[in-house]
């Protein structure tokens, strides 16, 4: 089989748009004219590209529990920050404040922009503007 520049640039080229559409404006699935701050118990992270996600479980005013997704900047973005995989930086079980933006259709979802620590420390992990632009 014989292959030419021309073939393998439109491949890498078909190759970049698949990964470029699969990664998401945040406004397209956040609202960023409703700031939201959440309270609860770290059930799990996933430290996967393009983003990280944190669970966690919020008790609301009737007891009820209901299990929040917080989306986070990425693995490499988490780590200049300081933060570590595993217990070092995050540990199961444990409570920590999100704050960020709200969902637009309204789902337990927010886009973390501070995580507060048991311990009473803020980190800032998001330094976009009010309409969300980085």
């Amino acid at each position: 089989m014989r292959y030419t520049l021309g073939g393998a640039v439109v491949f890498c080229a078909l190759l970049w748009a698949g990964a470029a559409s699969a990664h998401h404006a945040l406004q397209a699935q956040f609202d960023t004219a409703k700031p939201l701050t959440l309270k609860g118990t770290l059930s799990r992270i996933e430290w996967i590209n393009p983003h990280a996600y944190f669970w966690f479980d919020v008790k609301d005013d009737s007891g009820a529990v209901k299990q929040w997704g917080a989306e986070t900047v990425g693995p490499a973005a988490l780590r200049q920050a300081g933060f570590l995989r595993g217990p070092a930086s995050f540990r199961i079980g444990e409570t920590y404040t999100f704050e960020g933006f709200s969902a637009k259709d309204g789902g337990e979802r927010i886009f973390t922009t501070a995580i507060s620590f048991p311990d009473g420390r803020k980190v800032t992990i998001f330094f976009g503007d009010a309409a969300g632009n980085r």
